[in-house]
């Protein structure tokens, strides 16, 4: 019996190993990182995320900014000079990894100053999807103008008219009783109606008259411009497949925030993410027949990987590349546009 019993603790011991050890791989962050599934680190665990995209350009696809694919859309990175990475270049500069770019942004309607960024060295280039488009919207509100809201009006203008105290205020005391005399009458209706429902509308459908104030459309603001970018991959060579893996990541990096270590409670204050300045291209140089688009944040980064059915290329060092990736991305711009900026290109 304990020779079984030997056996048997074997066979556990070695099947404990194994998925331990499995594990492992699964959940390891790294030499001397902890295994965790979720939650805070350790603020010894607790450092910087180096930028594994540093002076990286990546296009997709290969023959892009060559005579057959002469248009594309370029997407320069902007970082805080505070985010822990190496920065190239100087302020919103152009010309980054040999694909242009006026980088033209000094002009700007933002009313609080930002903490300043610098263009990073990194940049993607895609390829012109078939159709863009640029949607401008202003606000309008429907605001109530009373009896008594006219009649001051009316002063108002008499008065700015060069008219004196005394005519003014004796057309303000015209108006006012004018406007008792309407109101009034209203408002007698109204307390009637709280106390038996449906009198004021009983004695408006007997007279046939209807009292409402007018309403004036009033302009509210402009709503910031959102821009949306598909794209199709279909890789067909290995070192495309891997562009887009890359343009995969850089997206989901730069529009993801850090922990900001040299701040006291490290684990509730973040380094904002970077922001993006979007260009037009071809043949390495800015498109001006199309309108430009101000420094945006990327807001939404949806990837899917396959089409109609999932399908990979032969593995290589690091796996199976999907033969379709599919990439939609979402940017929303800092400042609102005004007449000054649209004479800029905006």
């Amino acid at each position: 019996m304990s020779f079984l019993n030997e056996i048997k603790n074997v066979v556990i011991n070695r099947a404990t190993s194994r998925i331990n050890s499995a594990l492992g791989g699964i959940s390891s962050l790294g030499d001397g990182m902890p295994r965790r599934s979720g939650g805070v680190l350790p603020p010894e665990f607790r450092k910087s995320a180096p930028d594994p995209f540093e002076g990286k350009s990546v296009i997709y696809p290969e023959n892009l900014g060559s005579n057959e694919a002469a248009h594309y859309v370029q997407f320069f990175i902007n970082e805080q000079t505070n985010a822990k990475v190496d920065f190239g270049g100087g302020f919103l500069s152009g010309n980054v990894g040999g694909f242009g770019g006026s980088g033209d942004r000094q002009g700007t309607t933002l009313s609080v100053k930002r903490n300043p960024t610098k263009r990073l060295k990194s940049s993607i280039a895609m390829y012109m999807p078939a159709t863009v488009s640029t949607q401008s919207s202003s606000k309008y509100g429907e605001m109530e103008i009373g009896a008594m809201a006219a009649a001051g009006i009316s002063a108002l203008k008499s008065y700015n008219n060069g008219n004196g105290f005394f005519d003014t205020g004796g057309k303000v005391v015209d108006s006012v009783k004018a406007s008792a005399a309407e109101n009034l009458p209203e408002m007698g209706k109204a307390a009637a109606d709280i106390a038996a429902k449906g009198t004021k509308a009983a004695f408006d459908i007997g007279r046939g008259k209807v009292t409402n104030n007018r309403m004036e459309m009033l302009f509210e603001g402009v709503d910031r411009r959102n821009f949306s970018f598909s794209f199709k991959m279909m890789p067909k060579s290995n070192k495309e497949a891997k562009d887009v893996k890359q343009i995969v990541d850089m997206f989901r990096f730069y529009m993801a925030p850090s922990f900001d270590t040299t701040s006291i409670g490290t684990s509730r204050t973040f380094i904002v993410p970077a922001t993006f300045d979007i260009q037009y291209m071809h043949l390495g140089n800015e498109n001006k027949y199309l309108t430009k688009i101000s420094t945006c944040v990327l807001t939404s980064c949806n990837v899917t990987y396959g089409g109609e059915r999932v399908q990979f290329f032969r593995p290589d060092e690091i796996g199976s590349a999907p033969v379709e990736t599919g990439i939609e991305l979402s940017f929303r711009e800092l400042e609102v546009i005004t007449r000054e900026r649209i004479v800029e290109g905006f």
